[in-house]
């Protein structure tokens, strides 16, 4: 499978995804969506993975976010798979007819999450960033999380995902050593963080790979 990476800032790379894609033997590209000047060809044998970001996609003006809307759609329309992760999610969401909005609290924490579908979505535990969230699409299945809370969704060939699965201690730490001062402002308790991180990034690698198995799985229906 050939798989296009949609990076929008180099502290939110691929991560553990990159490192599955390679141990499966896929084809994969990184693009740096802010400077991309030309989008790929939509293949309908393919998977398109949309990753994290600082902006926000109901919130941030950058016209590259409209662009990766649009993106989607016709690689939708073509046949792509999508999968989306954290701002990914939001951006999937929205493209598909629901909608990105702030949370009403920002959740930074690596703890196990509720799911409708353990045998797709295990639950985790998985590491959570973000301060805003999304509204499910129309026709789309709830797959982890709550009504008011979602975590996982899926829509025929799309999955978007509130969490970062991704992500291990050294991306983990990394951010947490970026973001104290945001940390500081929002309450939020870095040495309880610190923590989790010690806790639950053991394991996290063969965790990533099992879930990313199983949700490409499903989106190519093998």
């Amino acid at each position: 499978m050939r798989i296009w990476f949609l990076e929008h800032e180099p502290e939110a790379p691929p991560g553990y995804m990159a490192d599955w894609a390679a141990a499966r033997g896929h084809s994969a590209e990184v693009l740096t969506v802010p400077s991309l000047e030309r989008w790929p060809e939509p293949n309908a044998r393919g998977l398109i993975v949309s990753l994290g970001s600082d902006c926000s996609v109901h919130g941030s003006p950058d016209p590259w976010i409209g662009e990766e809307i649009e993106f989607v759609r016709a690689a939708h329309a073509a046949g792509t798979r999508l999968l989306g992760i954290c701002f990914g999610g939001q951006l999937l969401a929205a493209a598909f007819g629901g909608r990105a909005l702030r949370a009403p609290s920002t959740r930074v924490e690596w703890r196990e999450i509720p799911t409708n579908a353990p045998a797709l979505i295990p639950p985790g535990p998985w590491f959570r960033w973000h301060e805003d969230m999304f509204e499910l699409p129309p026709g789309a299945e709830l797959l982890a999380g709550t009504a008011s809370e979602p975590m996982a969704f899926a829509l025929d060939s799309i999955v978007g995902l509130q969490f970062h699965p991704e992500v291990g201690r050294e991306l983990a730490t990394a951010w947490v050593d970026g973001g104290r001062e945001r940390l500081l402002s929002q309450q939020i308790d870095e040495e309880r963080l610190r923590s989790e991180i010690d806790r639950c990034a053991p394991g996290a690698q063969e965790r990533a790979f099992s879930l990313f198995d199983r949700i490409v799985g499903r989106l190519t229906g093998e």
